[in-house]
């Protein structure tokens, strides 16, 4: 099986004018909201795609599978990912309620996912007949080319008519941020750099990822191509959310060699952990911030979101988080 792109992918999608992570009013008379987090775990050395729903693990696959993103409309739960054929491949998939829809037949990874009335959009990669990983996007199972290029698409946003797609492909140097409107590519920097999430909020275009400046990788998001750093320390910028006039990112940044799981408001650092940790998606209801992601206990990942800070744990060993929506 072919090696796959490097990274944790943002599942965090922006399927509106403004980030899907703002989904409620959150005030103090709202009812108790509903956390849903997508993920996987090892399952003696198989990992296993699942969804938890307010710390209900619901399984999806018992192939070798993960989950890579996550969309709940209405009643209805997609989550977005891959799981392994009979012949070793990874095979690009969705799941509607369990269901699962192929969206390959050759090696490929759907990596974030948005759903627009009855329209189902994946992001990801497949392998081309040269064995190159291409970015693409696949709408209601037709795939859409990004590049001819080695490339991966991260995220996904759809507004009105409007597709962008936010990842990274190599320039013959080193890897570039971009993103594609409607298949039309805007470059975000001519560094080494990656992008891992999107938020499209009325005519502004959010990007989250990072660069690579000297030896650290620098956790930054680009505004309509314009970038703002997060962090002078080694660190990624995996999720996004802007609700009005705030933005928030969601990452790491290392301290003294440890990983801590973190979140920046508008370039303020909110520390999530004081052990090993990332984050990887964040959302927003109201006054209140999940992000969802690891901690390292003892040698095992635990599985967690955290809500305005308090962690919540979902998992007693080997699980991974790629994902959050609170409705």
């Amino acid at each position: 099986m072919k090696s796959t792109f490097k990274l944790f992918f943002i599942t965090l999608v922006a399927v509106i004018g403004f980030s899907m992570a703002a989904c409620s009013n959150g005030t103090s008379g709202d009812p108790p909201k509903t956390v849903y987090v997508a993920g996987f775990y090892d399952n003696g050395g198989v990992d296993i795609a699942c969804y938890w729903k307010n710390g209900i693990k619901t399984d999806l696959s018992s192939a070798d599978s993960k989950t890579n993103a996550i969309a709940v409309i209405g009643l209805d739960v997609y989550a977005a990912g891959w799981y392994e054929n009979s012949s070793g491949e990874n095979i690009a998939c969705y799941w509607k309620n369990g269901i699962k829809t192929d969206l390959e037949n050759v090696d490929s990874e759907a990596l974030a996912i948005a759903v627009i009335g009855l329209d189902v959009y994946a992001a990801g990669w497949y392998e081309n007949s040269s064995g190159d990983n291409t970015a693409c996007y696949w709408m209601n199972g037709t795939k859409i080319e990004l590049a001819s290029v080695e490339s991966y698409a991260a995220a996904i946003a759809v507004v009105g008519s409007d597709v962008y797609v936010a990842g990274t492909y190599w320039n013959g140097s080193n890897w570039v941020a971009c993103y594609w409107k409607n298949g039309a590519k805007t470059d975000l920097s001519s560094a080494n750099s990656k992008a891992l999430a999107i938020v499209v909020a009325g005519l502004d275009v959010y990007v989250a990822g990072y660069y690579i400046n000297g030896s650290a990788s620098i956790a930054c998001y680009w505004k309509n191509r314009i970038k703002t750093d997060l962090s002078s320390a080694n660190s990624e910028a995996l999720a996004i959310a802007v609700v009005g006039s705030n933005v928030y990112a969601a990452g790491w940044y290392d301290n003294s060699g440890v990983d801590i799981a973190c979140y920046w408001k508008n370039g303020a650092k909110t520390d999530l952990s004081s052990a090993f940790s990332q984050a990887y998606a964040i959302a927003v209801a109201g006054s209140d911030v999940y992000a969802a992601g690891k901690y390292r206990n003892d040698s095992a990942n635990i599985a967690c979101y955290w809500k305005n800070g308090t962690k919540i744990e979902l998992s007693a060993a080997n699980f991974h988080v790629r994902g959050i929506v609170v409705k």
